[in-house]
């Protein structure tokens, strides 16, 4: 079995309103902002799995900062995993920098997240070392969540 556990998937309406979503979210601007860099929607990566072999894949989440996008983002995740007949594992996202953080990790866990990630604590205002991450440490623990977080440059 060959599993990818590092894929993207985005909406349509993000992929076809990609300046409206760089306009709201500096991190999104920096990585998709250029019409060249590929916004893959759930159709696009299935097609790629089965083009190049692939079983299975973990769909990773964007870190938005705002919290509609966050939510927005997480339910087309949990829907294409659903419709997907366990080919997506889906990892949602949250910004622990928000007082909705721990209803959102809840509310996807029960939809059938089975992690978090890809959090990006730099990008959406949070300290991994602080609070913030104690409090993202102890909702994986409740819900037996993986955590993916990016903790290196910048820029991607």
């Amino acid at each position: 079995m060959i599993i990818d556990f590092h894929t993207h998937i985005f909406g349509p309406d993000v992929r076809d309103r990609r300046d409206d979503y760089a306009r709201r979210d500096p991190a999104f601007a920096e990585m998709y902002s250029d019409p060249k860099a590929k916004i893959a929607t759930a159709d696009d990566l299935l097609a790629s799995m089965d083009a190049a072999g692939v079983d299975v894949c973990v769909a990773l989440g964007f870190a938005w900062r705002d919290d509609d996008d966050v939510s927005r983002h997480n339910d087309y995740l949990l829907e294409a995993a659903a419709r997907s007949k366990g080919r997506f594992v889906p990892f949602t996202t949250v910004n622990m920098a928000s007082a909705a953080a721990e209803s959102e990790i809840a509310r996807c866990v029960a939809a059938g997240a089975r992690g978090l990630g890809e959090l990006r604590p730099d990008s959406q205002g949070w300290d991994l070392n602080g609070g913030e991450g104690e409090r993202l440490a102890a909702g994986a623990r409740e819900h037996g969540l993986i955590l993916l977080v990016h903790v290196t440059e910048e820029g991607g």
